[in-house]
């Protein structure tokens, strides 16, 4: 009897959507079938850290999650925890490349610069990473505070990487990238981060009790600040200040966050914006301080005005409505920024490093990824600027850049069968507010393998799923319900008119259909038609 195997036809918009292109379905379907450690090579494929993504990554893929038109996205990002914590040997799959003979140098030991470590010592080329602080991380141990992103996990990752072949030098200030190249290594990778703070540039601002944002973090994750005072006043609304306010308050102060657009407009994660106001910071939007004061921050209200660059409503200050907040401590988290002058590189009018598409800065040899590239960015796309600069490097040496190696055959014998409509993520366990409050446990449990299994059943397998829309443009009257109904971006308005002189909803793609038939259903006209073209071979 022969098996039947379903073929793969497309890309899923949740691997779309991550920067790393991590085959999602693909270790879900592990997960599934119980298999944690299949589950966890799959991802290494693409990144060397499942358990820090799987803790603090800001997962752009449940955005794009197909499982949105049902109910709710798989939570994909606990799902990697989960390969991690469960899986029984984390590199059993790992290969061994033949020595190339080359050596490269990294300057930097976060995300970016150990993730193109790992993979250029995976591709057999000779690594050392320098790191001028006294521990490999970067932003993730210095950055995130531990209840969100514990150091051993962090210790656990950089170990993987180090038994991957990389060597990694603390404490090592680098003066200059040319330095390194003229000792005799062969290239050389800045990925040195963004930790310059930006300023606002008003009174006040560099007061003995006022501290930048990721200073702040900084030595609260070294344990060299305990106490912050009790009134405490956070400016920004990045991830950098909600975890700085969230701290404090861990600390025992009282804290008032201070933002000068609207909620809706801040950076920081949702989530994270959420249980910050669980925890009892205050939030005051539209607000912005205009001089700091011994005991007070003077403010002024703000007004919503024209969009800017950013695509957001700009802040216009409100004339005459000036307040003021007690403080006892002022922590400034309005940005931060990246001086790759500091290493002698040319750089840009911002401070990133000058560099071509291929990640190479005008000096032969010498490339630059992350955030001295691209500035203050997210965990998983400094992971995929290491991959890009990696690709890059290797080819420089004389390799085909050729950095993804599939550990394990992906094959599908089964078409799996997703959990019916409104079956929801299972509940997920959080620590109760009064421990939060007591110091800096993990808030976040994560899932057992049971429940694991549970979630990865609700995958939808778009990868392997195909559906073929049509739209008749003679009888669609272009009421728009598809669109309203359809979040995968299928349906368009057509540019032309029917006879009927209406311009009809057209298809723009198939590819992202998941078969839930709710344009169909809502459709007043009957113009929609829809096929299943999954296909599957006797093998």
């Amino acid at each position: 009897m022969t098996a039947s195997i379903v073929k793969k036809t497309k890309i899923a918009p949740c691997r779309e959507a991550c920067p790393a292109g991590i085959d999602v379905p693909r270790y879900i379907r592990h997960i599934r079938n119980g298999e944690f450690d299949c589950a966890l090579a799959v991802i290494r494929e693409k990144i060397p850290f499942p358990a820090v993504c799987g803790y603090a990554c800001v997962h752009f893929c449940e955005a794009k999650c197909a499982r949105i038109q049902y109910d709710e996205a798989v939570a994909i990002r606990l799902l990697k925890r989960a390969a991690f914590e469960k899986s029984r040997e984390n590199l059993v799959y790992e290969r061994k490349a033949t020595p190339s003979g080359k050596t490269v140098a990294v300057i930097g030991a976060g995300p970016c610069g150990l993730t193109a470590a790992y993979y250029l010592a995976g591709l057999g080329h000779a690594v050392t990473v320098f790191e001028v602080l006294p521990k490999a991380g970067g932003m993730l141990r210095y950055g995130i505070p531990e209840y969100r992103l514990p150091n051993d996990v962090v210790d656990q990752e950089i170990a993987a990487i180090q038994k991957h072949g990389v060597k990694i030098i603390t404490s090592a200030k680098i003066l200059s990238a040319a330095e390194l190249k003229a000792k005799g290594y062969d290239a050389v990778l800045v990925a040195s981060g963004a930790w310059e703070p930006v300023k606002m540039g008003i009174r006040g601002e560099d007061a003995a009790h006022v501290i930048k944002g990721i200073d702040f973090l900084k030595r609260v994750n070294t344990g060299e600040i305990t106490k912050t005072g009790k009134k405490v006043v956070v400016v920004g609304g990045g991830n950098t200040a909600i975890d700085a306010a969230r701290a404090s308050v861990r600390m025992g102060a009282k804290v008032v966050l201070l933002y000068r657009r609207n909620r809706e407009d801040m950076p920081a994660a949702a989530d994270e914006v959420a249980e910050a106001e669980e925890e009892g910071i205050q939030m005051e939007f539209l607000a912005s301080p205009v001089k700091i004061l011994k005991g007070k921050v003077v403010c002024i209200r703000m007004t919503p005005g024209p969009v800017d660059g950013s695509g957001r409503p700009k802040p216009v200050p409100v004339p005459g409505s000036e307040f003021a907040l007690k403080s006892d401590a002022v922590i400034m988290a309005v940005g931060q920024a990246v001086a790759v002058g500091n290493l002698q590189l040319a750089e840009n009018q911002n401070g990133t490093a000058k560099v071509d598409a291929q990640s190479a800065t005008p000096i032969a040899g010498i490339f630059a990824a992350g955030d001295a590239v691209t500035g203050p960015s997210t965990i998983i796309d400094a992971i995929a600027q290491g991959r890009l600069a990696c690709v890059s490097i290797d080819r420089y040496l004389g390799g085909e850049g050729k950095i993804d190696r599939e550990v394990l055959p992906d094959i599908i014998e089964v078409l799996p069968q997703e959990k019916p409509l409104g079956t929801g993520r299972p509940a997920q366990e959080k620590l109760r507010l009064k421990d939060r409050l007591r110091g800096f446990c993990l808030v976040e449990s994560g899932y057992s393998e049971e429940t694991a299994i549970a979630e990865a059943e609700r995958c939808l397998a778009c990868d392997i799923r195909q559906y073929t829309v049509e739209v008749n443009p003679v009888v669609c009257k272009d009421c728009g319900y598809c669109r309203e109904m359809c979040h995968m971006d299928i349906f368009t308005t057509s540019d032309s008119f029917n006879a009927s002189g209406y311009k009809p909803s057209v298809v723009k793609s198939s590819d992202s259909c998941v078969g839930c038939l709710k344009c169909l259903y809502v459709c007043p006209d009957l113009a929609i038609t829809i096929n299943d073209d999954t296909v599957s071979d006797a093998g």
